[in-house]
């Protein structure tokens, strides 16, 4: 029995004053309210109308049933309203996880633009400094980087940041300078766990003819990658991070870029989440948004003269 379908025939019972009656603005046959409503009064044990052969009546149970009835079909109504805004109209919240180290960076005027633009979303966004993961964060949409997500998760890149390996002169003065990956095995390597990178430092000399992993070691490991940058300004070690959180200690002369002949696999960012079917519109259009967004803060020539070091990933079609 479909029970908010039995109380919506129970209150016509009730408003008409009878099941013919009811039966009739409703268009259905008058059995079929006859027996709806004997079924929801078996299924709440209690009588619900006093029948005669000249009139349908409330009883006593009836009634408070009736007051009860209205209620969550009003509340129903108001549920089914609310969801015909939000798929006509933008509205609503949206959570939005992302890796720490790069909604800290990049995710503050993107979010601001795209809440100009929709007044009536509420993003609540969740930066984590681990793996992101749009199920266990219980997220309608999540940034991660491409060795983190799930593979029944739908994703598609729009992203990726340039990535390279970084150190204070001080501690180049003391350990001297790498001139080949090898070289790294013998330093202080500072790795971070929350980049997906680790320890395991992949490496592709610009000609592409080469290619390393290196499997580093050093005195600090975080999962925090600004951590890092300051101790590598304080010599603490090398680093390989991504490039737009170590521009600043670049432009201040604290940290210099090493092995110029190599470079960095880039860390690719997507967007991930877990199903497209009954996606509420403001997910869509934050999807929308996110990937124009992204994608407009590098690709112009002047941004990338002042240090921006995103790079927009060619469009894809969604996976399957």
């Amino acid at each position: 029995m479909d029970r908010l379908r039995a109380l919506a025939i129970f209150k016509a019972v009730a408003d008409h004053g009878g099941f013919r009656h009811a039966a009739s603005a409703l268009d259905l046959s008058c059995p079929v309210i006859t027996r709806t409503v004997q079924e929801l009064e078996t299924l709440l044990g209690v009588r619900l109308f006093q029948r005669t052969t000249r009139r349908v009546a409330l009883t006593s149970a009836g009634h408070e049933v009736l007051v009860r009835a209205c209620g969550v079909l009003a509340c129903y109504d108001e549920l089914v309203n609310t969801s015909s805004l939000c798929a006509s109209e933008p509205s609503g919240s949206v959570r939005l996880a992302a890796p720490a180290f790069y909604g800290r960076h990049h995710l503050g005027p993107v979010l601001a633009s795209f809440m100009a633009r929709y007044p009536k979303v509420w993003v609540d966004l969740r930066l984590r400094e681990g793996a992101v993961d749009p199920l266990e964060d219980e997220a309608d949409l999540a940034l991660c980087l491409a060795r983190e997500f799930r593979p029944m998760l739908i994703t598609r890149p729009v992203a990726s940041a340039d990535v390279g390996v970084y150190a204070s002169s001080d501690y180049l003065v003391r350990r001297g300078e790498p001139r080949d990956p090898a070289d790294l095995l013998a330093h202080d390597c500072l790795t971070c766990d929350g980049l997906g990178i680790g320890s395991s430092w992949p490496f592709i000399r610009r000609s592409g003819e080469e290619r390393y992993v290196l499997n580093v070691r050093g005195a600090l490991r975080a999962n925090h990658a600004e951590v890092l940058v300051g101790a590598a300004v304080h010599g603490a070690g090398v680093v390989m991070l991504p490039d737009f959180l170590v521009q600043e200690a670049l432009a201040r002369g604290e940290l210099q870029r090493l092995l110029p002949q190599w470079r960095a696999e880039p860390l690719s960012i997507h967007l991930a989440y877990s199903s497209r079917q009954h996606q509420a519109l403001s997910v869509r259009k934050l999807i929308e948004h996110l990937e124009i967004a992204l994608g407009e803060t590098v690709d112009r020539p002047r941004r990338r003269a002042r240090g921006t070091l995103l790079q927009p990933c060619e469009p894809v079609a969604l996976a399957a």
